[in-house]
């Protein structure tokens, strides 16, 4: 796949955002807000990607570590998702989808296993791929200890791969490790500028609506793809 990208080209798609916004949220750049209500503020079938990673404590809470560790004092500052909120969230991001569009949905072992992503019916978003994150830093567990996350791959119908998905050399045990320092829920950059490359085209739009560190905004105009995203922590001055 060839992923050249020039200063031109991205500057031509961040100049070039659609128009279609209205509301508090504005395109290409990191700003504070809500994740249910920036996705609520979209029209319908306007993006091929979008990628959440709710904050939850459903593994914590189960597992009643708590978040009093050195480890975890960033994250325990961010506000939690109930199942609820992130079900609807899911909801709305199969409405903004286009046809045959995608959902990265980033989850760990516990809703993995407890199978979470069940709740959404496969006639609105169906699970087609699965990639496991190891981020090469050991984490929690009462049996064997976590050591990243996975991303579970969503399409919204009409089910079809070869036709919307252009990048296949990606494996499905991706090792990429992250500087907790930037951001307590930093992604994976390496992986996520690949699923940008391989689903979506110049111009089109990305959206990340609990942006975190916003690195997926970075990827998307490191392709020359517009963005639109928000977090409850970060704001418009966040790098």
């Amino acid at each position: 796949m060839d992923t050249t990208v020039t200063d031109t080209s991205r500057a031509a798609a961040v100049t070039a955002a659609p128009a279609c916004f209205v509301g508090p949220f504005v395109p290409n750049i990191a700003q504070r807000g809500d994740a249910l209500a920036l996705l609520q503020s979209l029209p319908a079938n306007c993006t091929p990607l979008v990628f959440f990673d709710p904050q939850h404590r459903a593994v914590l809470d189960k597992l009643k570590f708590g978040n009093e560790g050195e480890r975890q004092r960033g994250r325990a500052k961010l506000p939690a998702m109930n199942e609820d909120y992130i079900d609807a969230c899911c909801f709305e991001t199969a409405r903004v989808l286009r046809p045959s569009g995608y959902l990265i949905r980033f989850i760990d072992t516990f809703c993995l296993v407890e199978a979470h992503h069940l709740r959404i019916p496969r006639e609105v978003l169906a699970r087609v791929d699965l990639i496991a994150w190891d981020n090469l830093r050991l984490g929690q567990g009462k049996r064997s200890r976590r050591r990243g996350d996975y991303l579970l791959v969503l399409q919204k119908p009409p089910i079809k791969a070869r036709a919307t998905w252009r990048d296949h050399g990606i494996p499905s045990r991706w090792v990429e490790k992250v500087d907790r320092k930037l951001h307590p829920h930093i992604k994976p950059i390496g992986l996520i500028q690949r699923l940008v490359g391989a689903v979506t085209q110049p111009g089109d739009l990305v959206v990340d609506p609990a942006a975190g560190s916003f690195v997926v905004m970075h990827a998307a105009h490191r392709f020359g793809r517009n963005f639109i995203g928000c977090d409850l922590v970060g704001g418009r001055g966040t790098p």
